[in-house]
This record gives structure tokens, C-alpha cells and sequence, in this order.
């Protein structure tokens, strides 16, 4: 009674509450943008699994584990114990309303979460017949289609290497193909199976016999008395903070996020089409009271370009770098398919106490083994001389959690095979609900070798860092927000364009204003300084080094005039260069108007896009509307106009559609793109059809 005592209270006054007014996934797609910047094209692919999966996904609250509700994005680790806390006490939760009864839950941080939670009542698992799994099984099949206008260069040059049959460079056609399909069954019996056809790819013919190039699969099963999941196919799988074992999700420094340092934990099932950066063998989780086992062994082919020894004594080839595009468009790329075997092994166990929200211990020893079947040896130059070589590496660590009501404190520490030591430690401080202060140390040393790594840092590898990282987010008044970071790092040894141990420091502030109840204004500034060489002629040996700053001032408004219909706008100036020279300065402007209509289920998304970005440091990545489960989060340069339409209707209670349409002109260039997807012109065109059906 005292429950619905005050749910009642908070649906009473929710009308006067303030509301955000800007797209659901803004915010969320800011932090997708900046980190996209840092991270290697390859490595995109599993971090947007997660996020796209939390989109199309939603989290059940009324059934969903602590492992579960860490995959909900903007939650602190104590808001998380809270909630989970809350469900326990009380049950299942009837309304979203409901949450803000919560401690540290107020209208803004539950608009930020509605997007990527679900409330469902939860019915009593039948027995699992064949009757009962044909019965009450879910599925989902997803097929899409996309194409790229005009064709690119490649699909119209000759392939030189092809000298006694010569023709197109890419040896496939320009279509995009892709599908999923999923089956469920309550939250015990999981499978899937999806595979993808880049464009350039063949189809069903040539070095394609089997139609798409890339297939993923699994059969998954969980919560069976004390097997926690089994999986047999594809999966991910992440401890700890991700420093001796992660795959998934690390947002990095981002100023609106209360950081947590870790992805979402354990081992999950992926239908990912990561082609490089991925296991695929059998995974198994075993709880038992307060201790939980965890193993997995993943064998399969990799990309890899490998060089033939020279010596008759040398039996293994070697390979000089690991491929991770995925692509297989030409003679050379597919000569480079499935070169090497990759065998990588291990597992965790760990320890829980966790008697409620006043006090929790978590603490777990990982190992992980991999190998090659030729020795990993990348071209020598100063910066990587300590670099991984050989075939075979280990890494043992050590991770730990300990929960208090206003203090959470984490920390993993990780050997290599070589012996090189890394470590990271932080806490999150809770003073307030309305207040958190977040402190992260770490120290990645050089000689720390590990290709499975995913820990929190300004380095794509976790190796060669020292940093300090505060951030602090703040709820000052019902109607504004503010948060911001620092952080001061440096590295010890050389780095790719960087011919010195160098430092740097990056810090970035934002403030929500709700300015009235449907209108929403976001401020966001950050900054960053590192080194790098100095620009010289082509053939110099040596090189000054100099400042590097990278400045961004962002501003969003989100309005909300109707009720199915929002407004976005942003605008962003950003500079970057070298610090004592006049930096150029680019901007972007764009416009989103998303429509609902009340009566159907059809949503339609409009943007159009002005930027003038005069070069390629100073380029501006931009989160763009997508359909579901596909993402899209171009690097804007040069001058022109862009233009995206996303149209989605529900054709009765088991069917949807899909269409996006993407256009882009430029008015400062007569072609677009470099060597083989150049393209005449100066406007492009993009289409994407997509069908879905949920049984």
C-alpha cells in the first residue's frame, strides 16, 4: 500500500516535473561521436553491438540481473544497486513513474534510461516441451538491403594484379546484403544466426561459393538451476574492468556519463559482423553461492598478411600485421582471408558477498592463453619495439568491486607473458543523490602486451599510459545540470606519429538548461591537448614536436512543440592544429524533425546538414538516424549540404519497414573519396530498405 501510496504521488505531480525535450538518444549519441574519433574503423563494430543492442533490446526491469542492468547506459554503480535493491524489496515495478521513489532518481536521469528499459510483467516458466517451445518461442527475422550511388571507382577499373583474365577491381557486386534471425524462449533458450555481403563482395559465386561472406551463429542457455549461460557458436565476453579480458562497450571520458570504467560483464552471446575481433567455440558460466566460474575456448580462421620465410629451415610464416576490415572485394583481399588459425582459451572465478544496497565484495581472477599459427611479426619501427611478437601470449589478472551506500570503489591489475604490469584503480563518490564524483588511476606499463584488452584510456591499446582521470556530474536544480572531466595522462615510450615520451591532457564540461517544460538547451565544450611530430618533408628523419589542440564547443537545442512531434538542432564549431599557428576553424549545423503519428505505428526522421570543415583534422563525426540495428557515424569534411529521411511503419502486430534514404553535396570538390571508392560527381546518394518479422 505504501508503494502505490507513492507511485501515486509521483504520477500526480509528473505533469509539473521537467521533461527532456531533445531525441531520446542524443546524448548517447555524443559519446558514440567523440569516442568514434579515437578508436581504429575496425574496433567500431563490437562497441556498437552493445549500444545498438540496448536500442533494439530494451532491459525488462522486472526480470533483468545486476549484469543485466549494467548494460544500461548513464546509471551509476549505486544507482544500479538501488534499482536492483528496489526490485527486490517491492517487487515487480508497474510504471516507469515508479522509478523516481528511487534514491538518486529524479525526471531527467529516468528520461535519459526510458529508452533502454521495459516494463513487462513476468509469467511463470513453463516446462520446456517441444509444444512449449513452439508455443511460447519468439522470433525475429531481419532482412536488409543497401546500395551506394553512384558505383565507385572500384567496381570500373581494372584489377592489375589480374594479368591474364583482367576486369573490375572489385570482384562483387555494389549491394550491401544482411540478415538476422533470433529465437527466444523466455529467458532460457537463445539462438541466432546472421551473416553479411559487403559491397564489392561476390555472391553465391567465385571466392564466395556460399553466398554471404561473413556467417555468425549461436545456441544459448541460461539461468538452468547452476549453469548461469552456455553458449556453443559466437560470443563476447568481458571481466573485471576489461583489462585482461574485455570486448564490448568503453565509452572513454565523456562528459554526461557517469563513468564506470567496465563494459558489460560476463559472457553473452554476439550475432556481431566484427570479422577480426571475435570468438567463436564455446563459452560456459556456472554460479554457485557466492562463487561464479567462467571458461571459454574460441578457435577460428583469421585475416592476416603473412610473408613466406626465405630460410628452408623456417617452418612458420609470419604474419606482419592482423586484418580486422572484414572486406573481400579484391584478389589481394581475399588471398588474405582465413590465412591463420587463432586459438584463444581461459576463463574467471570469482567472489561475491552482496547482502543488499549497504555493503557488497566482489573479487575474481581471470587468465586467458592465445595462439597463432605463425609468429605475429609486425613491421619494426621505434614506437612498437614492444609491441607483441611471437605466437603464444598469457595474461592473468586480478579484479575487485567493493559497493558502499555513498562509495564504490573498482580496481583490476593485469600480467602479461613477458611480465609487464598494468594496473587501474578508481571510485565513484556519491555525497548526494544528486551528486557524483568519479577517480580513475591508471598505469599501463610498456612492456604490458595484450590483444584482448578494453580498459578505460586515451590509447586504442591498453600499454604505454599513465593517467589520472576526475570527472564530476551535478543535478544543481530541477531545471539544470552540469558535468564535466579532467583528465592528465602521459605516455612513457614513443607512439605512432609521436618520436618522444610525451604528455597531454584533455577536459570537457556540459549543461543541460531546461529552459521550459518541452524545451531542452545542451552546452558541451571539450578540449585537447597531446603531442605530435611536427609537420616536415616527406623523406625527414627526424622530427620537432609540437603542441596539438583540439577545441569543440557544441550546442543542442531539443523542443518538443506536440506531442508526437520533436525538433533537434546543434551547432558546432570545432579547430584543431598546432598550437602556436592560427587554426582553422570548421562548423556543422544540422536540423532533425522526427514525426509519430498517434493513430499508426509510423515514425518519420528528417535531418538536413550545412558544414564547412576545411580540413582533415578538424573533421566532425556526426551520430546519423539509422534503421533498426544498423548505425551510421560519417566523418563530415570539406563544404556542402547533407540530407537523411528514415521512414518506419508497423504493418499489422508482426511486421515492419524500413526506409532510409542519405544524400550528400558537396560544393567544393568534382569527385569524392580516394583510390578505389572514389566517385564522379560531387553528390552522393545512399539507400537502405529493411523488413522485419516478430512472431
Amino acid at each position: 500500500m505504501k508503494r502505490l501510496f507513492r507511485c501515486f504521488l509521483f504520477v500526480f505531480f509528473w505533469n509539473s516535473l521537467p521533461i527532456p525535450g531533445f531525441c531520446q538518444f542524443e546524448e548517447l549519441g555524443e559519446a558514440i561521436e567523440k569516442n568514434v574519433e579515437n578508436l581504429e574503423s575496425e574496433n567500431l563494430a563490437p562497441m556498437m553491438e552493445d549500444l545498438i543492442d540496448l536500442t533494439g533490446k530494451p532491459v525488462n526491469l522486472n526480470k533483468a540481473s545486476e549484469e543485466d542492468l549494467e548494460g544500461i547506459p548513464f546509471l551509476s554503480a549505486q544507482q544500479r544497486k538501488s534499482l536492483a535493491a528496489y526490485i527486490q524489496s517491492y517487487g515487480e515495478v508497474v510504471s516507469v513513474y515508479e522509478l523516481a521513489t528511487i534514491p538518486g532518481f529524479d525526471s531527467t536521469l529516468i528520461g535519459k534510461i526510458e529508452p533502454y528499459i521495459l516494463i513487462v510483467q513476468v509469467y511463470k516458466t513453463p516446462s520446456p516441451s517441444p509444444r512449449n517451445l513452439i508455443r511460447y518461442g519468439h522470433h525475429d527475422l531481419l532482412v536488409r538491403y543497401g546500395e551506394l550511388f553512384p558505383q565507385a571507382a572500384g567496381y570500373v577499373i581494372n584489377d592489375s594484379e589480374e594479368l591474364q583474365n583482367p576486369g573490375p577491381l572489385y570482384q562483387g557486386s555494389p549491394q550491401r546484403y544482411y540478415f538476422r534471425y533470433c529465437y527466444q524462449w523466455f529467458d532460457k533458450i537463445k539462438a541466432g544466426f546472421a551473416g553479411e555481403k559487403d559491397p564489392g563482395e561476390q555472391f553465391f559465386r567465385g571466392s564466395q561459393p556460399y553466398g554471404m561472406d561473413y556467417y555468425a551463429g549461436y545456441v544459448s542457455l541460461s539461468n538452468l538451476g547452476i549453469v548461469k549461460n552456455l553458449i556453443i557458436g559466437n560470443f563476447r565476453i568481458s571481466y573485471g574492468q576489461g583489462l585482461t579480458l574485455g570486448t564490448g562497450v568503453a565509452l572513454g571520458s565523456t562528459p554526461g556519463f557517469p563513468m564506470t570504467s567496465n563494459p558489460v560483464g560476463g559472457i553473452r552471446p554476439s550475432l556481431s559482423m566484427n570479422e577480426g575481433n571475435y570468438f567463436r567455440g564455446a563459452a560456459l558460466a556456472l554460479k554457485s553461492g557466492h562463487f561464479e566460474y567462467g571458461g571459454f575456448i574460441s578457435y577460428h580462421s583469421r585475416d592476416a598478411a603473412v610473408t613466406f620465410p626465405d630460410s628452408l629451415d623456417q617452418e612458420r610464416h609470419e604474419i606482419t600485421s592482423l586484418i580486422s576490415s572484414g572486406y573481400h572485394r579484391t584478389a589481394m583481399e581475399v588471398g588474405k582471408k582465413n590465412t591463420v588459425k587463432e586459438l584463444v582459451y581461459g576463463g574467471d572465478i570469482s567472489f561475491t558477498m552482496a547482502p543488499g544496497i549497504n555493503f557488497g565484495f566482489k573479487v575474481g581472477i581471470t587468465g586467458l592463453s592465445y595462439h597463432y599459427s605463425a609468429i605475429l611479426t609486425p613491421a619494426p619501427h621505434p614506437y612498437n619495439q614492444f609491441s607483441f611478437r611471437g605466437c603464444t601470449n598469457n595474461n592473468v589478472g586480478i579484479h575487485i568491486q567493493l559497493r558502499h551506500p555513498v562509495c564504490y570503489v573498482f580496481g583490476e591489475v593485469s600480467r602479461s607473458g613477458n611480465n609487464g604490469m598494468a594496473w587501474l584503480a578508481g571510485a565513484q563518490v556519491t555525497p548526494d543523490p544528486r551528486i557524483g564524483i568519479t577517480l580513475i588511476f591508471r598505469n599501463y606499463g610498456i612492456h604490458y602486451q595484450n590483444l584482448f584488452s578494453n580498459a578505460f584510456g586515451q590509447n586504442s591499446i591498453n600499454a604505454n599510459e599513465r593517467g589520472i582521470y576526475v570527472a564530476l556530474n551535478g543535478s544543481l536544480f530541477s531545471w539544470l545540470s552540469l558535468s564535466g572531466y579532467l583528465d592528465l595522462f602521459t605516455f612513457p615510450w614513443l607512439r605512432y606519429r609521436v618520436d618522444t615520451p610525451a604528455h597531454g591532457e584533455e577536459f570537457g564540461v556540459m549543461a543541460n538548461i531546461q529552459v521550459a517544460r518541452k524545451v531542452m538547451l545542451n552546452f558541451r565544450y571539450y578540449q585537447k591537448m597531446v603531442k605530435r611530430n611536427q609537420a616536415a618533408e616527406p623523406d625527414s628523419k627526424i622530427h620537432r614536436i609540437t603542441d596539438y589542440l583540439t577545441s569543440v564547443y557544441r550546442f543542442h537545442l531539443g523542443w518538443a512543440p506536440f506531442m508526437n512531434v520533436s525538433l533537434n538542432s546543434r551547432l558546432e564549431f570545432k579547430k584543431a592544429g598546432e598550437r602556436n599557428v592560427e587554426l582553422p576553424m570548421g562548423f556543422l549545423l544540422y536540423q532533425d524533425v522526427q514525426i509519430k503519428t498517434g493513430k499508426w505505428p509510423i515514425t518519420l526522421t528528417m535531418r538536413y546538414t550545412l558544414f564547412d570543415i576545411p580540413d582533415y583534422n578538424t573533421r566532425i563525426y556526426v551520430y546519423e538516424p539509422e534503421v533498426l540495428y544498423g548505425y551510421s557515424v560519417p566523418a563530415y569534411q570539406g563544404k556542402g549540404m547533407g540530407f537523411c529521411l528514415v521512414f518506419s511503419a508497423g504493418i499489422g502486430r508482426h511486421y515492419k519497414i524500413w526506409l532510409r534514404g542519405g544524400y550528400i553535396c558537396y560544393t567544393d570538390r568534382n569527385f569524392i573519396g580516394t583510390g578505389s571508392e572514389q566517385t564522379t560527381g560531387n553528390d552522393r546518394m545512399e539507400l537502405t530498405a529493411q523488413f522485419m518479422v516478430k512472431l
